[in-house]
Order: C-alpha cells, then sequence, then structure tokens
C-alpha cells in the first residue's frame, strides 16, 4: 500500500503524535514523515507551498516541543462548522490542521484553565470547540481529518483511503452505591433510620427495616437485571466500583470489608470486565488512587487496569497519576453537564504527558453520553436522551466509539429515575 507521504521543515515529538494519530489510529492508514521539503509529498507542512502538494500552513508554535504558553486558537465559525487555525489563502489547504488537531487531542486548553464547576471541573462551555449551534460537543478533529482524506483521495488516486468504518458502542455502569441499606454497617443505619423518623420518612423506615430483615430486596440491587440486560450488548459492560476507604459527603459506598458487597463484586467481575471508580478526592491524592486499585485487586485477584473518576474529575493534568500507578485505559474525560466529545474526537487515544513531552501508554476513553446530564442537568425527556444518541451516532463520520454512563441506581424507577428506568431497558435492548 503507498503511504501517505508528509514534508516538513521541522519534526518534533507533538507533530509524530498527531500524525501518528490521524492516519494510523483515525485513518487506519500508513504515514512517512520527511524533513526534506525538495522531495515529493503528498502533504507539505511548510510555509512555502508546492504545486505538487496539498500545502497545510505552519501558524502556530504549539507543535514545537516544550511550547507550554497558553495558546489561545483563532476560529473560525458557521451555522454548521468550526475550524481552528483557519488559513485564509489561497493555494493552502482551509486550515493548520495539525496544530489543531493536537491542541484538541492532547487537552491543551485544560492545562491553563482557571474556571471550574463546584467539582473542579472544567466547564464545557469555555472550551474552544464548544458550539452552541450543536447540543453537544461535535467530534469536529474527526470531520477535520475527513476532510483531509477526501482531498488527499481527490488529488491523489493511488491513496486507497477507506472513509466507511465501524463504531463502536461501549455501555459502562458506575457503583457508586451497590446497596441503599445492606452493607452500610449498624452505625450508619442507625443514624439514617432516626433521620427518616425526624423528617417523617416512614415509608423510608419501612423499607429499611424490611431490607436489614431481608424481608424485601435493597433499592439499589438491580445487578441481575444489568447482567441480563449485557447480554443484549455487542461489546461487554464494564463495572467501575467506587471503594473509598472511609464515608465522605461524595463518597457514600458500601462497607468494603461487607461479605455481600464483596461477593456483588466477584460474581460481576467474573463475567464482565471491573474498574476503579476513583473516590472524589482522589484526584488531589495519586496515592489513595493506587490504595484504592490495590483493594479491588486483592478482592478479585487480578490486576486492575482500567478506572474511571467519581464525579468526572480527574482531567488532563492528572492523567500522569494514573500511568504511573498501572492503570492503563481510562474513562474518566466527559462532561457532566453536555454529552460530546471533550477533546474533539469520537476515538480512544494515548494520553500525551506535555511536560514530560512524550506519548504515554495510557490509553483514553471519552464518556460521551452519561444518562445523570439529562436527568440532573438539563432536565429533559427521554425523548431527548435518545434523540441525542442518534446524532452523536450520526457525527461518527469515520468510525469511533461512543461511551454511555450508566448507574446502577438509575434501574430502581424511583424518585428522580421515575419513568426513566423502563425506557433505558428498552433502549439497552435494543441499541444498535
Amino acid at each position: 500500500m503507498t503511504p501517505v507521504i508528509i514534508a516538513s521543515d521541522f519534526i518534533s515529538e507533538r507533530l509524530k503524535y498527531t500524525l501518528d494519530f490521524i492516519f494510523k489510529t483515525v485513518l487506519e492508514f500508513p504515514y512517512i514523515l520527511i524533513n526534506d521539503l525538495d522531495a515529493f509529498a503528498h502533504i507539505r507542512y511548510s510555509t512555502k507551498p508546492s504545486t505538487e502538494s496539498i500545502n497545510i500552513f505552519k501558524i502556530s508554535p504549539l507543535l514545537n516541543d516544550n511550547f507550554l504558553t497558553k495558546e489561545i486558537p483563532t476560529t473560525e465559525k458557521s451555522d454548521n462548522h468550526l475550524s481552528l487555525y483557519p488559513i485564509n489563502q489561497e493555494n493552502y489547504f482551509n486550515q493548520d490542521i495539525f496544530s489543531a488537531v493536537f491542541y484538541c487531542i492532547s487537552g491543551y486548553e485544560r492545562y491553563f484553565n482557571k474556571y471550574f464547576d463546584i467539582h473542579g471541573r472544567f466547564i464545557p462551555e469555555n472550551s474552544t470547540i464548544f458550539h452552541r449551534g450543536f447540543p453537544f460537543i461535535y467530534p469536529w478533529v474527526d470531520k477535520w481529518i475527513f476532510l483531509l482524506a477526501k482531498e488527499l483521495k481527490t488529488r491523489f488516486k493511488d491513496l486507497p483511503i477507506q472513509f466507511e468504518k465501524i463504531y463502536k458502542l461501549q455501555v459502562t455502569i458506575d457503583v457508586d452505591i451497590a446497596y441503599t441499606y445492606l452493607c452500610k454497617g449498624f452505625y450508619r443505619n442507625i443514624g439514617g433510620l432516626f433521620r427518616d423518623l425526624l423528617n417523617l420518612k416512614f415509608l423510608d423506615v419501612f423499607n429499611r427495616i424490611a431490607t436489614l430483615m431481608q424481608i424485601k430486596k435493597d433499592d439499589y440491587d438491580h445487578f441481575d437485571l444489568l447482567l441480563e440486560i449485557g447480554k443484549y450488548l455487542q461489546n461487554p459492560l464494564i463495572f467501575f466500583f467506587l471503594l473509598s476507604n472511609k464515608t465522605t459527603k461524595f463518597d457514600k459506598n458500601n462497607h468494603i470489608n461487607c461479605r455481600r458487597f464483596l461477593n456483588l463484586i466477584r460474581t460481576i467481575s467474573n463475567k464482565y470486565h471491573v474498574g476503579i471508580h476513583y473516590s472524589y478526592y482522589a484526584k488531589d491524592n495519586p496515592d489513595l488512587i493506587k490504595l484504592e486499585k490495590t483493594t479491588l485487586e486483592k478482592i478479585i485477584n487480578e490486576k486492575i487496569k482500567i478506572g474511571r473518576a467519581h464525579y468526572l474529575r480527574l482531567d488532563m493534568p492528572d492523567m500522569n497519576n494514573l500511568a504511573n500507578i498501572g492503570i492503563k485505559e481510562d474513562y474518566s474525560i466527559g462532561y457532566a453537564s453536555l454529552p460530546g466529545f471533550p477533546l474533539g474526537t469520537s476515538h480512544p487515544l494515548y494520553y500525551y504527558d506535555l511536560k514530560g513531552e512524550k506519548i504515554t501508554n495510557l490509553l483514553l476513553h471519552q464518556t460521551s453520553l452519561m444518562e445523570g446530564t439529562f436527568v440532573d442537568y438539563k432536565k429533559s425527556t427521554v425523548d431527548d436522551f435518545k434523540n441525542t444518541f442518534e446524532q452523536l451516532k450520526s457525527s461518527l463520520v469515520l468510525g469511533g466509539e461512543i461511551v454511555l454512563l450508566f448507574h446502577n441506581e438509575s434501574f430502581t424507577n424511583k424518585n428522580r429515575w421515575q419513568g426513566w428506568t423502563p425506557f433505558f431497558i428498552e433502549f439497552l435492548k435494543n441499541i444498535k
């Protein structure tokens, strides 16, 4: 197969990382990078155009190694398109696509952000690729790559680039609290019982006592249903278990020494993939992540290589903490308040360590659709959820993956999940 030849007047780790992603990961097509502007090339990345090549003008220092100054790219928006580093010069491709792709997939803007929500998370509206004309973060990177590939195939008939790609659907379950009452311990249940009495929540009092006496099933225990739903999915479910060693305002998981809880984790791990759900305060404490990972490894007696942050709190600057303790794949990058692809692509990608100026072996999967976004943030309907999923699918111009996030609590059909649970069950059993 004839490779795409790219001539550049400089070569850097950032440029190679970007080209690897464009050609190896997304297009699945070979390329060769050369530092010779006199040789033939399909693409020339330089300020000096060639009549034989597709010319891309380097208009930013972003791809120079060790460049870490706050970079605010120029943008150009229309009703249905967005470009970073646009080039409005004759004989050049319409943007500095290599700088634009690196800016997005490296999460560059997240290293210099000063605006966070109450949980310390990057706000989607502050992202350069946020576009108010779209109800989700569109995978602009994939669209730019598609346009470049289309131009390559038009100009050079000997390049058999394929555009038809099959996308992957991955359903994940976050288990923040496996049981409402069980495995909470004596003191937490007594405290909860008196609190319900004081607030005149007599039905909750009855449910707690009946559950503890094993007269009724625990409200959050719908794992048999989830395991059954898993049989309908194209890829195995992934369960992320929260195993905080102490109860906090945000970490209210079950007691990690409760036999029922331990047996649940082992049962699920025998059938599906299991990962660690880093606790809320683990964001600033890599030793805590390591402790929780080790705890889960001891429970199921195997190495844990995947994880996701509770409240999706981990971001690009924190990823080195994961790579250093043996996590191989992470699902933390995602927005709680808005669906879509925060890094501008639907494809998994390897984390680039900007400070160490190197590619790591930590693979990042973006969480693109969370059920709580529609219930807790958008306050919308099942139709909105369904339509958004279809729009996400239609945006996958070059394959990729859609990662869905549910919680076991979502299947209770109680409180804020009233009416949503039947939809989730039907949706997951028929999803394609």
